[in-house]
């Protein structure tokens, strides 16, 4: 008898993520076709995303770059601190670099809130872009007369 239950309750529950599955293709909308324009406004945008990714990248490596040099200074300097304090030294010049390593600190936060303000935005402008853009069809003699534009405005 439980092996009819369970067989029932999957035969149940297939049909009902087929019924699911049928609903939602219906209810997608049919890709839009666009002018040549809006194509080509479409392609533009795609390449200045790409660009503004790129340059994002270069500033993330940066960023975590900057990130493992603090830490290993951090580091440093934490040694450095204990063995002040065992030894009673004078303290002046680790004083300096203590400051040094925070005003560091202090810029990488601000570089980073700036990456994530730059990252923000990108965000913002690929979503926008995949409202405008998504799910469109064009024409192939389209996308070929863009591209030979292009190739002419490089020349």
């Amino acid at each position: 008898m439980k092996t009819l239950f369970l067989s029932q309750t999957a035969a149940a529950l297939l049909l009902a993520a087929i019924g699911t599955h049928t609903a939602q293709a219906q209810t997608t909308p049919a890709p839009r076709l666009v002018t040549r324009d809006e194509l080509r406004t479409c392609m533009n945008g795609e390449d200045e995303l790409a660009k503004r990714k790129q340059a994002i990248e270069v500033l993330a490596k940066a960023n975590r770059d900057e990130t493992a040099a603090i830490r290993t200074e951090a580091a440093e300097l934490k040694a450095e601190g204990e063995k002040l304090e065992e030894d009673q030294k004078p303290m002046d010049r680790f004083e300096r670099k203590v400051r040094t390593h925070n005003n560091r600190v202090k810029a990488s936060q601000a570089a980073a809130a700036s990456f994530n303000n730059e990252l923000d935005t990108l965000n913002k402008s690929v979503v926008s872009y995949n409202q405008k853009c998504g799910g469109i069809s064009f024409l192939p003699e389209d996308k070929e007369a863009i591209l030979k534009e292009r190739g002419a405005g490089k020349n």
